[in-house]
């Protein structure tokens, strides 16, 4: 018959039913040995053991070797004194029934049972996973305290980013979404002369020479609805010192949470200076090209007299010679004319005269040209039929001119370069591709940059000014299509342009 001590916790057992419904991990340790005398099934789940694991009947150090001694010192101190222990968030680590090592984080209380008598006979273990708890509190630390390094990042960039506004004596300027507030910066308001930081979009706009003004507009709006970076170059009359100034904008749309736009913003600055010295500049090319264009016609004039004469013709290495210099004036030619076309383009002189004409009756026309002065390459036609555009017939010509020449530049003797034509819904393409050498894809980014100079060994006298790929962009972005290189696959260089096509 059992004594009274073993009565009271067999009492625990007979209500092993109730217990294993609680959803509170819950054991009893028996004597000072701590034998685990019951467990319910929360406790075996959080122990990630099945009750097939030898537990029941063992002591806590036989079952658990794996246990911190931490534990077993509260237990015993429990045991000794009945005071109840209770500590949160601890980590306890314990092997499973595979015997494989984990670690969870739990709270737990230790209380003593005693018998009638009022001796002690055991401990009531409970305890609960907060692993979920801990992992979260830790995230929020770790979620503070980055927040807390990116505020002072934040602060930190912002004092050098106005201190680099201010070195750089750059303005700002914020207008929102609705373009109804516009303002300015102190440096901002010095630049245009204002009286005050806020004014209406319309009365900054008065401010803008007349001929930029609607281009001014017309790119605010379409950087409001694209949000993408932008930098605009126009004059203004400054109300201050009415005189002529030049700024430079620059800015990005903000965008909320939802992707709606909230204010446009960003920098202006000053560049009267650097742009009168680039507009003396531009008349200095536009003067020293027109003194040289008129010795070369003359020149041009005389050789292709002399390249008439009988004398001339019967002499074979010297028409061969005569050839060459004219090839070379040609090529001065229209090198002259990209630093005129440059100069007009940076003097806002390059106007557009669109007409309606065939743009595959322009190729052919170029194709037969070059056919003459390069006549150990190969020109292919493709689709160059009837290909209705509205542009300027003149420059696109110079665009056509530029992309062959670079073609045959590149192109070993024998080889062929392809000109290919689309017609598109809403659009017409062109493509020049050649048999060269092809662009290094490190180099790929640069090919229209005003000045962009590519090294090629394997071509001897490839030597230029890098301009004339950069004058194709502009015409083509002046005519509000694209242009763009074609990944060949190491075959040498494709290059695309597109035009709005005309019904």
């Amino acid at each position: 018959m059992p004594n009274v001590d073993d009565r009271v916790l067999l009492s625990y057992a007979e209500n092993e039913q109730v217990l294993n419904l609680l959803p509170i991990p819950i054991a009893v340790l028996k004597g000072d040995l701590s034998i685990i005398n019951f467990a319910n099934d929360a406790m075996f789940e959080l122990w990630k053991r099945d009750r097939s694991v030898a537990t029941i009947g063992l002591p806590l150090t036989t079952a658990f070797p794996e246990t911190n001694d931490s534990f077993l010192a509260q237990i015993h101190q429990v045991f000794k004194t009945g005071d109840s222990y209770k500590d949160e968030e601890v980590l306890l680590t314990l092997n499973d029934s595979s015997g494989k090592s984990y670690s969870i984080f739990i709270d737990y209380t230790y209380k003593a049972i005693f018998a009638e008598n009022g001796v002690i006979i055991g401990i009531l273990v409970t305890a609960q996973d907060v692993t979920h708890r801990v992992s979260a509190k830790q995230l929020l630390q770790d979620t503070t305290q980055r927040l807390k390094d990116s505020n002072h990042a934040l602060a930190s960039s912002n004092e050098e980013c106005l201190m680099a506004i201010e070195t750089a004596k750059l303005g700002t300027w914020k207008l929102s979404a609705d373009r109804s507030a516009l303002s300015f910066s102190e440096r901002g308001v010095e630049i245009y002369g204002l009286a005050e930081a806020q004014v209406s979009l319309s009365s900054a706009l008065d401010l803008v020479r007349e001929d930029y003004r609607e281009s001014v507009d017309q790119s605010l709006k379409e950087v409001m609805d694209s949000g993408e970076m932008f930098e605009l170059e126009y004059p203004i009359r400054s109300l201050k010192s009415d005189e002529d100034r030049w700024i430079r904008l620059t800015g990005r749309v903000m965008m909320d949470i939802q992707g709606h736009s909230t204010i446009l913003k960003g920098t202006l600055m000053d560049i009267t200076g650097q742009k009168m010295e680039l507009i003396r500049k531009n008349e200095f090319i536009a003067m020293a090209s027109h003194e040289l264009k008129t010795p070369l016609t003359s020149l041009n004039g005389l050789l292709q007299l002399l390249s008439r004469r009988p004398e001339l013709k019967a002499d074979t290495s010297l028409a061969e010679m005569m050839g060459m210099a004219l090839s070379q004036i040609r090529k001065m030619t229209s090198m002259i004319n990209s630093f005129v076309n440059i100069s007009r383009l940076e003097a806002s002189k390059f106007d557009l005269d669109l007409t309606d004409f065939d743009l595959g009756e322009l190729v052919t026309e170029h194709l037969n040209e070059v056919r003459v002065t390069a006549p150990r390459l190969q020109f292919v036609q493709q689709g160059c039929k009837t290909l209705k555009v509205r542009a300027d017939r003149v420059k696109i010509g110079v665009l056509l001119a530029n992309l062959v020449a670079n073609a045959v530049k590149f192109t070993p003797l024998g080889k062929s370069i392809t000109v290919s034509c689309f017609q598109k819904p809403g659009y017409v393409e062109v493509s020049v591709m050649d048999q060269g050498c092809g662009i290094a894809e490190k180099d790929r980014h640069k090919v229209f940059e005003r000045f962009s100079q590519i090294e090629n060994p394997h071509v001897k006298n490839s030597a230029g000014f890098g301009i004339g790929l950069f004058l194709c962009s502009e015409i083509i972005r002046r005519h509000h299509g694209e242009i763009w290189l074609e990944d060949s696959k190491g075959t040498g260089c494709d290059f695309h342009f597109r035009l709005p096509a005309i019904d």
